[in-house]
Parts: C-alpha cells; sequence; structure tokens
C-alpha cells in the first residue's frame, strides 16, 4: 500500500509497495444517480458512498430517519436496509461503492476510524464545506477515469492512490467532526462493539480465539458475536477473519519474510493448516498469491 517514508522529503508518497490486490468488482462508480433505492441493497461486501449533488434525499432504516441535502456526503456499510427512501424531483448524486476489502487494505493504518465511525452509526451524513465538494467532485470524477482505463497496472496503482487519498479526506472529516459518538453518550452496547474494534485492530496477534477478545472485555463470547451482529452484521469470529486475511495480504506481498515465517508471525501452528487457511480465504496457495499466479 502506499505510505510515507520516514526519510523522505515532507508530501513525498512512495508508491513502491502498493500491494493491494484488486478485482473489477471491488470498486463501482455511479455518476448522476437520481434513484438510490435502485443501488441498494448491493451486494453483501460493499460500502455505499454518496455524494450529493442537488436537491434532498429522506431515508428510513432501524436506526431512525436522515435526510441529505445537497453537499453532504452518505456513507453506509453493507447491509444496511433502508425501510423507506424518498427524493425531491430534482436529486442528483455521485456513488462510489467499495468492498471491505478494498477500504482494509487502503486504509490500514487509519481503519479503526472508519469502523468505529461507520459501523457504530450504520448511516453517516457528512456536510461538506464548498472546498470539500469542489474536491470530492474532483476525486469521483478522477477515480471514475482511471478505474475506465485500469487495464495496465500502473493505471489500477493510480486508481487505488485516489481512492485512498479520498478515503483519507472522508477520515479526517469522520474522525474530527463526528459522526463519531463521544464514548459517553454510547450505549454499553456500542462502547463493547468500540473497544472490540480497538483491540482487533491494535492486536500484534489477530488471529485469536473469540474467547481472548472476550475475555479481554469482561464479557462473553456469546454476547460479543451477538454485538458485532447488532452493529455490523458480521460474527466476531468474521471480524477477526477479515483482519487476520489482510494481515496475510499484507505480509505475503510486502515483506521479504518467508511463507514458514509469515504463518508463525500470525499465529497458525503449522505450514498445513496456514495453506488450507490462505486457499480458504484468498482462493489459492500463499505461494500463488505471493508471487500473483
Amino acid at each position: 500500500m502506499a505510505y510515507l517514508t520516514k526519510n523522505a522529503p515532507l508530501g513525498y508518497v512512495d508508491l513502491s509497495n502498493f500491494i493491494v490486490d484488486y478485482a473489477d468488482g471491488d470498486v463501482s462508480v455511479y455518476e448522476k444517480v437520481k434513484d438510490i433505492s435502485r443501488l441498494y441493497p448491493l451486494r453483501p461486501m460493499s460500502n455505499l458512498i454518496a455524494f450529493c449533488l442537488r436537491g434532498e434525499l429522506r431515508l428510513k432504516t432501524g436506526g431512525g430517519r436522515f435526510e441529505v441535502k445537497e453537499g453532504d456526503v452518505l456513507i453506509c456499510p453493507p447491509n444496511v436496509f433502508f425501510d423507506d427512501i424518498n427524493f425531491s424531483d430534482d436529486f442528483e448524486c455521485r456513488v462510489l461503492c467499495l468492498s471491505d476489502h478494498i477500504i482494509q487494505g487502503l486504509l490500514r493504518d487509519k481503519i479503526d476510524v472508519w469502523h468505529h465511525a461507520v459501523y457504530i452509526n450504520q448511516v453517516n451524513i457528512i456536510s461538506t464545506t464548498s472546498v470539500n465538494q469542489e474536491e470530492f467532485g474532483l476525486y469521483l470524477s478522477l477515480i471514475k477515469s482511471k478505474k475506465s482505463n485500469s487495464s495496465r497496472d500502473s493505471n489500477i496503482d493510480a486508481l487505488l492512490a485516489l481512492i485512498r487519498a479520498f478515503l483519507l479526506e472522508l477520515c479526517f472529516i469522520l474522525g474530527n467532526s463526528s459522526p463519531m459518538e463521544k464514548e459517553q453518550k454510547m450505549s454499553q452496547g456500542k462502547v463493547l462493539f468500540n473497544k472490540f474494534i480497538s483491540l482487533l485492530s491494535s492486536s500484534d496477534l489477530k488471529r485469536q480465539p473469540v474467547t481472548n477478545y472476550a475475555s479481554q472485555l469482561a464479557i462473553t463470547p456469546k454476547y460479543l458475536t451477538m454485538l458485532c451482529l447488532k452493529y455490523s452484521n458480521k460474527t466476531a469470529s468474521d471480524w477477526v477473519a477479515q483482519y487476520t486475511t489482510e494481515e496475510i495480504r499484507f505480509y505475503l506481498k510486502s515483506s521479504n519474510l518467508s511463507i514458514k515465517e509469515i504463518s508463525a508471525k500470525l499465529g497458525f501452528s503449522n505450514m498445513s493448516h496456514f495453506g488450507s487457511y490462505v486457499r480458504k480465504h484468498l482462493g489459492m496457495s500463499p505461494s500463488e498469491f505471493r508471487h500473483g499466479k
């Protein structure tokens, strides 16, 4: 993935370790959408980011009623069900849909900000400045252009760099202007889910039994999974698998560690178990994935 090098001049971004593997279904861009209900529900791994160009949109979900106005950005994680959608005659928006894998890979160092805000709130509406609006419009236009011409590896790297930059802009707003709730205003369940995501994202060894995470939170594994399902439509085991899989992607693509060393580092008891896990979650052997077969 792209990262700022420690010894590089200010503002220099090194793209030499851009290791997020890309599939066409990971990114979708829709222009001049007039009826967002036709895009949702999306496939299970899609996150929806909609930029309202004009008009108004009203949504109803299990979490309440929401209104999106011109200049607002609507962010929803996968599997959010809209009970009711109404929009003004002049409503128009641009929509970017991203898989969990792409977001996790591109926001490796900021992913906890995304998960805390997006999954806790389910429906997130960001009010933007005129400068934000102009920048977001440019980002989405460039992303669409690069996606349309991403047959060459260099274009795919440019596409992913643009998406990462756009996501970082959103994370800055999410982390500083809230829709993130202050912990003291959250329900106990939201606080515990938030702490679980923090534990998981900060743990050196992410592939641990759910019982270990539950014990650190002083709750039962069953209750932890119930909270995860309530706030994210994923089980605690699903979350552990998602973070573990992205760790595997990262080390296989970006490190010089041997496959045996990666297996041990990530907590697998033997190479056979590691190989089976990689085949299950990445569809090929560790060696095939490392060499891009």
